[in-house]
């Protein structure tokens, strides 16, 4: 096409209709990404088990049980920890919000030591990787899931625990 030459206004729809499509079609791209970025929320929920290890800030460490649930609503996670071993126990519950960007946003509280705080950080398709703060303490959470293991690291500061790592599963 010679750039004096006329569009009939046919074709000048057309082409606009062409560059609407591939935008949708590039944004339908990017969307899928995001979403698939993010791990699959619905593969989670349900009863888990496990055993861990807690260490303690004057080097003892202690063997835990766990068991962890998770109810899921569309694109809220509400997770209820509890483990316990011979002489320590930690209740957790996190109320979490995942967006189809991965970003995660939600509340902490472990009842057990009357700590709470905020979360953020982000989902992946490996699983989630937190930020938790509070008033007198903070935390940051690794959890690695597939369908029927998942991983959870904590390492706080501020508490008499530096780290908590349970191994979980349900199938």
């Amino acid at each position: 096409m010679e750039p004096c030459m006329k569009v009939s206004g046919r074709a000048a729809r057309r082409a606009l209709r062409l560059r609407q499509a591939g935008l949708a079609m590039v944004v339908g791209m990017l969307a899928t990404v995001s979403a698939s970025a993010a791990v699959n929320l619905q593969e989670m929920a349900g009863y888990w088990t496990g055993t861990g290890k807690i260490v303690l800030t004057n080097g003892t460490t202690e063997n835990l049980k766990c068991v962890v649930t998770y109810k899921v609503t569309g694109t809220q996670l509400r997770q209820n920890l509890r483990c316990a071993g011979q002489g320590y126990s930690l209740n957790g519950t996190a109320e979490l919000e995942v967006a189809a960007s991965g970003a995660v946003t939600g509340s902490w509280t472990e009842t057990t030591y009357s700590a709470k705080g905020d979360v953020s950080g982000k989902a992946t398709d490996k699983g989630f990787s937190l930020a938790i703060t509070g008033p007198t303490f903070t935390a940051v959470m690794d959890a690695t899931t597939t369908a029927c293991r998942q991983s959870l690291d904590i390492v706080p500061k501020g508490l008499e625990v530096t780290k908590i790592s349970v191994g979980l599963g349900k199938c």
